[in-house]
């Protein structure tokens, strides 16, 4: 489910940037197109003798309890199962909030490098 969820973000992602008026949601497809992926990438996940088949259900097992949220949950798995996109998701993580949650205001070099980041996490993904 994730890579398809991932797969309709991106190409609506493709569509934004072929239109050019929406910076700030090429921003933020970039980046919950990533999170599918990397979600798609680590799940199911076995830790600790239990295997988790989806983030969901880890999230509700696991990390619930810490309190810690389900996006910086996402940025734990990714520094631990897929060390080569930390940076990159990160990147995503943090330019999507701002986009989002702050000023709407995006450059098009950004969202660019938000596609370019998005790319770059793609390329070391093996499912």
């Amino acid at each position: 489910m994730s890579k398809d969820h991932a797969k309709h973000n991106e190409g609506v992602c493709d569509f934004l940037i072929a239109d050019g008026k929406f910076t700030d949601w090429i921003v933020t497809t970039s980046f919950y197109s990533a999170l599918h992926y990397v979600q798609h990438e680590i799940f199911p996940l076995t830790e600790n003798g239990t295997t988790y088949p989806h983030f969901n259900t880890y999230y509700n097992l696991v990390l619930k309890s810490r309190r810690i949220s389900k996006h910086e949950g996402t940025k734990q798995l990714v520094r631990i199962h897929i060390p080569s996109c930390f940076s990159h998701y990160r990147w995503l993580l943090d330019a999507c909030m701002n986009a989002r949650y702050s000023n709407y205001r995006v450059s098009t070099a950004k969202a660019n490098l938000a596609k370019t980041n998005l790319d770059e996490i793609k390329k070391h993904l093996i499912k």
